[in-house]
């Protein structure tokens, strides 16, 4: 009588170790889920740090005694609206739709 209790726990405690081993919280799924994840993080960490290589590098051109004109230029223009006064603008809406 002993023998068939004691296989009928193992039976249970295999099952028991096999669910969480697959499905359990700290499983295969879980770990699956925690890979795609992680490559989306690592993926957005390279975006930031070329955002931020990005903007070193303008600080750089901006420094006084190595400023760069041209970046000046295209400051004023785009974040001042600044033009020549030989220029001519064209305002337009911008328009969210494709017709």
């Amino acid at each position: 009588m002993a023998p068939k209790y004691a296989a009928a726990a193992m039976c249970a405690l295999t099952a028991y170790f096999a669910y969480h081993a697959f499905a359990g919280e700290q499983g295969l799924g879980h770990w699956s889920d925690m890979q795609s994840r992680l490559s989306d993080k690592r993926q957005e960490l390279a975006e930031i740090q070329a955002a931020n290589d990005q903007l070193r590098g303008d600080i750089a051109r901006l420094t006084p005694g190595t400023v760069d004109p041209d970046l000046v230029e295209e400051l004023a223009r785009d974040d001042l609206g600044y033009v020549y006064p030989d220029e001519i603008v064209v305002m337009t809406e911008p328009s969210g739709t494709a017709f």
